[in-house]
């Protein structure tokens, strides 16, 4: 953040600022959807092998995050594939069906 800070006070046509900002949130958001997501099939399978309930306590927060930085790399290009990570990360997979229920029911 330091070096962001000192390079929107040095540069006049803001190119290095935005490129760096884009390089911070993709770092940012991929290893937010990274951690959730192993967080989310390790828990699942934990519940595989123990045959037990154990919550889930952040169980759509990598699909969101992944959602997050193929929106923000792909912007309107490739409107279909921000469902990718939504349907990757499995913590993210009952708020789909959820959406489609709900959707389907109006």
């Amino acid at each position: 953040m330091i070096l962001i800070n000192l390079l929107r006070k040095n540069d006049k046509g803001g190119r290095k600022v935005e490129l760096l900002d884009t390089i911070a949130g993709v770092i940012f958001l991929g290893a937010a959807f990274l951690f959730f997501t192993i967080i989310n099939y390790r828990i699942l399978f934990m519940k595989i092998r123990k045959d037990e309930r154990i919550p889930s306590p952040t169980p759509f927060f990598g699909g969101i995050a992944g959602a997050l930085l193929v929106y923000c790399l792909f912007r309107s290009q490739y409107p279909l594939l921000i469902l990718l990570p939504l349907l990757i990360d499995p913590g993210s997979i009952p708020l789909i069906i959820y959406f489609f229920v709900c959707l389907i029911k109006e």
